[in-house]
């Protein structure tokens, strides 16, 4: 497993990246050679330190292929990879330079490996986030998210804000009409923003009613937006003195956001503001299945890992 200081280590090569990329390598002018490609020494080493650092891991990277060509036609999606797909992306492209020469040359010249690196560079971020106690404050459980005994349940609500199927249409009935009675006052809530009610009949005394946004293969800011949901949530939590509350899987069900990168995102967003601020006493993560279940507590795990 790689480590925050073996990621360091990695991220120190990352202004190279930035430079023209002609400073890398230079093309031998005898074609009729195996590999006409020179390296920088540099660029020799940062290689070395992918190996070394496991950042090139052990898989079946052939299969992977297909998958990898993906990241290439759409570079933005490295954006939000997670530290296993950013493995299988490194591990792809330098076993590739072995069959194809000068792959790598062009992994620089179009600019992915700078943004695998930037990627990096986040998820250290995020680490470093998640240090000191905000990992204590949170919590992922398997269960019915109107059945929570905090203070706020977050409902993964339309733009109506008046009720619908999953998780909306589950705190609605458990709540009781008063709680469609007052979200009729709102006028609705655009997709991002967070609006609060009361709970009437639910153990919870508040409902923040956020709106995820539905999933358009990730060319309509769709990462942003849900990290949206969960910042201005939580905001709405700070105003009321919230001090426990519980998400559910935002997006993930009929919106069809992808459930890995939904899960980053709020983990993310949620250990950001743990780490800034100690206004929230304790999140909970309310996953339905057990697919959303292993997803969230192999996130939780993995940051907890890296924090030892």
């Amino acid at each position: 497993m790689s480590t925050p200081d073996g990621l360091d280590r990695i991220l120190a090569f990352m202004p190279i990246f930035e430079r023209p990329p002609s400073s890398l390598y230079e093309v031998r002018p005898d074609l009729s050679m195996m590999d006409p490609y020179i390296y920088a020494p540099e660029f020799t080493q940062f290689i070395k330190g992918l190996y070394r650092e496991n950042l090139v891991i052990d898989f079946n990277w052939v299969v992977w292929k297909d998958e990898a060509v993906k990241y290439l036609e759409n570079p933005r999606q490295i954006e939000s990879a997670d530290l296993e797909t950013l493995q299988k992306l490194v591990t792809t492209h330098v076993h590739a330079d072995r069959f194809n020469s000068g792959h790598l040359a062009q992994m620089v010249e179009n600019g992915q490996i700078l943004a695998i690196l930037k990627r990096l560079a986040a998820i250290r971020g995020q680490v470093e986030a998640f240090r000191s106690d905000s990992r204590q404050r949170i919590r992922v459980v398997q269960g019915d998210i109107t059945r929570q005994r905090v203070d706020a349940i977050i409902n993964a609500a339309k733009e109506s804000l008046l009720g619908g199927g999953g998780v909306d249409g589950a705190i609605h009935r458990a709540a009781g009409p008063a709680l469609l009675a007052a979200c009729r006052t709102l006028g609705g809530c655009l997709t991002g923003e967070a609006k609060i009610t009361q709970g009437y009949n639910l153990p919870a005394q508040w409902v923040i009613h956020t709106v995820g946004p539905v999933w358009q293969g990730g060319q309509r800011n769709e990462d942003e937006l849900l990290a949206c949901c969960y910042r201005n949530s939580l905001a709405l939590a700070v105003a009321h003195d919230i001090r426990t509350l519980a998400f559910p899987a935002i997006s993930t069900g009929v919106y069809g956001f992808p459930l890995e990168r939904a899960t980053g995102i709020a983990m993310a967003e949620v250990a950001a503001f743990l780490s800034r601020s100690t206004a929230v006493e304790e999140v909970r993560f309310i996953c339905f299945g057990d697919e959303a279940h292993q997803v969230y507590r192999a996130t939780l795990s993995t940051l907890e890992v890296w924090d030892r």
